[in-house]
């Protein structure tokens, strides 16, 4: 049996020191009374994180077309933030602008957690559903604001879609 002890011990203290600096962050006045008060709720916070992230298991998938596709993000990202402030500057003109849902299939290889996440990392993305097929590639339903594909869709997903 793998020792679990240290790997808990570990977590418990990420999650510590990162809802602590959160918290040291956004205090006014940094007293003893307030350290304590911090290092207390982060300490409870920590312990309800490691419980959930126990409890999800979430797993990363497999990592073909990692690298391109963090290759790919920051481009994607800024050419769909160019293209939000157009769609602002329309907006306050009186053009109204309305996204669409498409769903597309995820290549083989690719781990919808990472790649959903850089998908609703962009403007132009926001994956609302991960549909798990038997032994194929998921399908992933995005609310997609621009039409066409991004660059990062291109990497990620099959062409002809679901």
């Amino acid at each position: 049996m793998p020792r679990t002890g240290p790997r808990v011990l570990v977590e418990l203290l990420s999650w510590w020191a990162l809802l602590f600096a959160l918290y040291l962050v956004f205090i006014s006045t940094v007293s003893v009374l307030e350290l304590a008060v911090g290092a207390g709720g982060s300490g409870l916070a920590a312990v309800g994180a490691w419980a959930v992230h126990r409890a999800a298991r979430p797993v990363a998938g497999p990592a073909a077309q990692c690298g391109a596709a963090l290759w790919t993000w920051p481009g994607t990202l800024v050419v769909e933030t160019v293209r939000l402030a157009g769609l602002t500057v329309a907006a306050l003109r009186g053009r109204d602008a309305a996204g669409r849902f498409r769903t597309v299939r995820l290549r083989p290889g690719v781990g919808a957690a990472w790649a959903c996440a850089l998908v609703s990392g962009t403007p132009g993305g926001c994956v609302v559903e991960v549909e798990g097929t038997d032994g194929a590639p998921p399908l992933v339903r995005i609310h997609a604001l621009f039409p066409g594909r991004s660059r990062l869709e291109d990497v990620l997903t099959e062409e002809d879609g679901a």
